[in-house]
């Protein structure tokens, strides 16, 4: 009979380093502007140290994805919009045609009477 046994498996993530040589782990930003937003930044950060700035963001700005958003909601309005412009211009041109065409009409007609 075969025997059982488990086997865990550890991972170990590489941090990169920040220009002081320290790993620079993945935190979480408190501020009210980037809540719960994750970052890169040095070792020595928050720990009274003097720090090398190495910062980095690891999540997209949540404004920035909001902009692209609206642009292409805003492309997609022109687009309606331009439809219905060009929508309007045909109906214009009907109308055109058409008064023109009464136009020939009644002068025909005022011509017969003379």
């Amino acid at each position: 009979m075969p025997s059982s046994s488990s086997a865990s498996l550890t991972f170990q993530i590489e941090y990169p380093t920040c220009n002081c040589g320290k790993p620079s782990p993945m935190r979480k930003s408190k501020t009210k502007e980037n809540l719960g937003r994750r970052f890169l930044g040095c070792g020595n950060y928050e720990k009274g140290k003097k720090n090398c700035d190495y910062f980095y963001w690891i999540d997209p700005d949540p404004k920035e994805k909001q902009m692209e958003d609206k642009i292409e909601t805003l492309k997609s309005e022109k687009r309606d919009l331009h439809l219905k412009c060009q929508e309007h211009v045909d109906m214009l041109q009907e109308l055109v045609n058409e008064n023109m065409k009464l136009k020939k009409k009644l002068t025909v007609k005022v011509g017969e009477k003379s």
